[in-house]
């Protein structure tokens, strides 16, 4: 469902030229921005959990059940990592949703 939000603010009559010229509006100059920033932390979190999955050589859920079948063992590294992975995990489900709904505006 989209809704649609007024903004108090004016655009100068300069960048309203430049917009017809560049035949654009600024409602896509900013959902471009939106999905540039979007792409950017999608990035930044696939590459935080390709980085897990190249030091443990296997999936979150893997690395997951490892832990959880280590009895009387700690790990204070792997504990550190696996929270620090599930929250470039849950970052990279996050944004790539926001994404979807960005581009189906």
């Amino acid at each position: 469902m989209s809704a649609t939000q007024s903004v108090g603010f004016e655009i100068p009559e300069t960048l309203v030229r430049l917009y017809k010229d560049m035949a654009v509006s600024p409602v896509m100059l900013l959902k471009n921005y939106a999905l540039t920033y979007i792409s950017g932390m999608i990035q930044k979190f696939d590459l935080e959990n390709r980085s897990f999955e190249q030091k443990y050589h296997c999936t979150l859920s893997e690395f997951q059940a490892r832990l959880d079948a280590m009895e009387d063992e700690e790990h204070f590294e792997w504990e550190d990592d696996v929270m620090d992975w599930e929250f470039a995990v849950e970052n990279l489900r996050l944004w790539t949703q926001r994404k979807i709904e960005t581009e189906a505006e």
